[in-house]
């Protein structure tokens, strides 16, 4: 009996000092679930752990061709959590697919006895669906929204159809993680490369960045094919099938290929999609504009302890829903950028003000973005004692100048910044945002707001004539 490839085609798997996914997996077999080689692969890599025992990556993505059950260990792993007293949220985005999912969860914990002692309840309403453990660990159910899951918190998210996913839904969810009461919280992400009429985009970012060399701490796992193959050449078809299905003679029949193979012969491009996980490379590529080798070159242990200039840079959201804080310095050998907090609006800005006005004696400058908001700040700023010559509002030609100041200096070696990981995501997540009628442009992708501040900072520190006279330090 022949089987469908078990290794990825493609993937950026990092290091990991040790996982127990083999053993969770024969447990799980001792209950009698039966997993495909590279299931016990993707249980084995969301449960690795770094030598401090925490996530060796907090976020996972993988991408293959439908039916090849690209969920399965996806579910055993938000079970294992849950019984572990995690709080895991499994997130859609259709609610068949929720509804299934639940079912699948649900049944195997009550149905299985080990499991069904440890379950305090399982509730059923529409819409609210979830299981419950009695150590405290949960597993809730989502169909996703742009509003969705806002005020709740989980250690571990499942993003079932990722191709679907929005950055508005992302933002919706991602934050949930951010109190997780582990502190080490995790994004798991599957799905199937997007057709024209998907609106998602994230995971088609993640894809390319991947590609790109620019994942980060991301893990990318891909069964797929580059060609789009003549079918009526059904013998290497069937070839690249077994290459990029590795549910083929387990679950999938040869003869049921060949029967799609037939049956998409006039439709190359869509059987490459859809049976062969082919990622279409004109359907969208992300301009990004930091390779991880330069922002990597620039990484330091320690910021600057000379300093000729302290500018702070401020950054508001389009939505005005968040704001985000960033410094940066000036010195003899050149520049330093810091990524320093991002904070909700719906809350007020009054802490804000507080940091910048407290610091107003060491700091040259503020530069501040985001339109109405940015000029409120403004006026909020030098009513608390900031001098007004302080207070810079950008304009758009500044914060087009200011985007491009960074990417130079990061290009050119002349900036350096702290190994943050939350700078980090946002500056190899960042790509080429048109703005304004000449050419210019601003950051894009999925949290630029940290690379905005900073380039804020930066461009204030450099430009301002002001000098309070002392030196300067970040905090």
């Amino acid at each position: 009996m022949r089987y469908g490839n078990q290794e990825p085609t493609f993937n950026t798997v990092g290091p990991y000092h040790h996982s127990s996914g083999e053993r969770l997996c024969d447990v799980f077999e001792g209950w009698g679930t039966h997993f495909y080689p590279c299931q016990r692969h993707e249980l084995t890599l969301f449960m690795a752990r770094d030598h401090e025992g925490r996530f060796a990556s907090r976020t996972i993505c993988i991408s293959k061709p439908r039916q090849n059950g690209k969920s399965f260990g996806a579910r055993k792993y938000a079970i294992t959590m849950a019984a572990k007293g995690k709080h895991v949220l499994y997130s859609a985005h259709n609610g068949s697919t929720v509804r299934k999912m639940f079912k699948f969860i649900s049944d195997e914990c009550s149905g299985t006895p080990d499991l069904a002692r440890r379950v305090k309840s399982i509730y059923r309403a529409a819409g609210t669906e979830g299981v419950y453990f009695t150590n405290g660990g949960c597993i809730e159910f989502q169909t996703r929204t742009n509003s969705g899951a806002r005020g709740e918190t989980y250690d571990v998210i499942v993003i079932d159809e990722a191709q679907e996913l929005t950055y508005d839904q992302l933002d919706a969810i991602k934050p949930t993680t951010l109190a997780s009461e582990s502190g080490d919280p995790q994004m798991i992400f599957v799905g199937t490369p997007p057709n024209e009429k998907c609106s998602g985009d994230v995971f088609a970012d993640y894809h390319e960045a991947a590609h790109a060399g620019k994942a980060g701490s991301m893990w990318w796992l891909e069964w797929s094919v580059d060609e789009v193959p003549n079918l009526t050449d059904r013998a290497h078809a069937l070839e690249l099938a077994y290459r990029t299905n590795p549910a083929l003679g387990y679950r999938i029949r040869e003869d049921v290929m060949l029967d799609a193979i037939d049956s998409y012969v006039m439709k190359p491009d869509s059987f490459a999609r859809e049976y062969l996980g082919r990622w279409n490379p004109s359907m969208r590529v992300a301009d990004f504009l930091i390779t991880s080798m330069s922002w990597n070159a620039t990484k330091t242990a320690h910021a600057p302890r000379e300093v000729s200039k302290l500018a702070y840079g401020v950054r508001f959201t389009p939505d005005g829903r968040s704001v985000t804080l960033a410094a940066a310095v000036t010195h003899a050998d050149g520049c330093h950028v810091e990524f320093v907090r991002t904070e909700p609006t719906v809350s007020g800005v009054a802490w804000l003000v507080d940091w910048i006005v407290a610091r107003k004696g060491r700091a040259a400058a503020v530069a501040i973005d985001g339109r109405a908001d940015a000029t409120d700040l403004g006026q909020q700023l030098v009513g608390a004692g900031m001098p007004k010559g302080a207070v810079m509002v950008a304009r758009t030609a500044d914060a087009i100048a200011a985007d491009a100041m960074l990417v130079n200096a990061i290009n050119d070696g002349t900036l350096t910044h702290l190994d943050d990981p939350a700078l980090t995501e946002s500056a190899l997540g960042a790509t080429r945002r048109p703005i304004g009628k000449d050419g210019g442009y601003g950051f894009g992708g999925e949290c630029p707001e940290r690379l905005d501040a900073c380039a804020l900072a930066l461009w204030a520190a450099r430009t301002t004539k002001r000098d309070p006279k002392r030196r300067g330090r970040i905090g």
